[in-house]
């Protein structure tokens, strides 16, 4: 097994590369052609196999799910999971920063409770 920094490597690849998978997404189905996906499952296919950036983004989701293979392998999956949540606040973050969508107080308060928990989780992980 690897050693307790590579597993938090590994934890932030996981989470970088879903919230690039994601936002890859989200740009590659806004494309000409993307609304394909709203003609059923032969839309979606049509979609996922000829939009360059909707395929970046299950490139990405994989790459994030190997890694959080590797992580189950080395931790505790009660100690892990909840950084998962990381990916809330940085979707909001990249939604407003860099989609240039609203992110209204509200949502901000809630991300913030999230990082108030992942902080609680990240300081049991000595005990």
């Amino acid at each position: 097994m690897g050693g307790l920094a590579e597993t938090w490597w590994l934890i932030l690849l996981s989470v970088a590369s879903g919230v690039t998978g994601q936002t890859l997404l989200k740009l590659g189905v806004g494309q000409p052609g993307g609304e394909a996906i709203e003609q059923g499952m032969g839309g979606l296919i049509r979609t996922i196999f000829t939009q360059p950036l909707v395929l970046a983004g299950l490139f990405f989701y994989g790459l994030g799910a190997l890694a959080w293979i590797s992580v189950l392998r080395r931790m505790d999956l009660s100690l892990a999971y909840p950084f998962l949540a990381l990916n809330f606040v940085l979707i909001a973050l990249v939604s407003r920063f860099f989609l240039g969508e609203e992110v209204p107080l509200l949502r901000w308060a809630g991300i913030l409770i999230i990082v108030g928990g992942i902080l609680v989780v990240a300081r049991s992980s000595g005990q």
